[in-house]
């Protein structure tokens, strides 16, 4: 049987391959959700079932934090599934002026996907500019 993340995550992995900028895509680590893309781009993977548009509310564990915040390469993402509504991405950087990603305590990123409107992710400790619904993947794959 195929699992519900499975297809969930697919959504996410299917836009990048299709991508022209994208050339190999791997597990990194036994941790379910973490991948490489192109050899030099680590991925963490969220989802939330919510049905959209609306509000999207993912949660952070310690042990999510330490994994993204320890991860040595210099380019890693989370990227957002967000329902069937859509699917970003923002980089570690971004995401640390969300949530504090030294802290053990989980934390929530809330992404406000409304109907034909662009992209609000807040958390926390901040807010993000606006997003493109239309920049994923590219946002990931033609980070330098």
């Amino acid at each position: 049987m195929i699992d519900h993340k499975d297809f969930v995550h697919g959504a996410a992995l299917v836009a990048i391959a299709d991508s022209e900028m994208f050339t190999a895509l791997n597990r990194a680590s036994v941790k379910y959700g973490h991948y490489v893309v192109n050899h030099d781009r680590h991925l963490f993977l969220k989802y939330n079932d919510g049905k959209g548009p609306g509000d999207y509310f993912f949660t952070f564990s310690g042990e999510d934090k330490a994994r993204i915040s320890g991860e040595a390469a210099p380019l890693v993402f989370t990227v957002l599934v967000c329902g069937n509504e859509v699917v970003t991405g923002i980089t570690r950087e971004e995401l640390s002026g969300l949530v504090p990603l030294t802290t053990a305590a989980a934390s929530t990123v809330k992404v406000s996907a409304r109907q034909g409107r662009q992209l609000r992710i807040s958390g926390p400790d901040g807010q993000l500019p606006l997003i493109s619904r239309r920049l994923f993947p590219d946002r990931i794959l033609a980070q330098p």
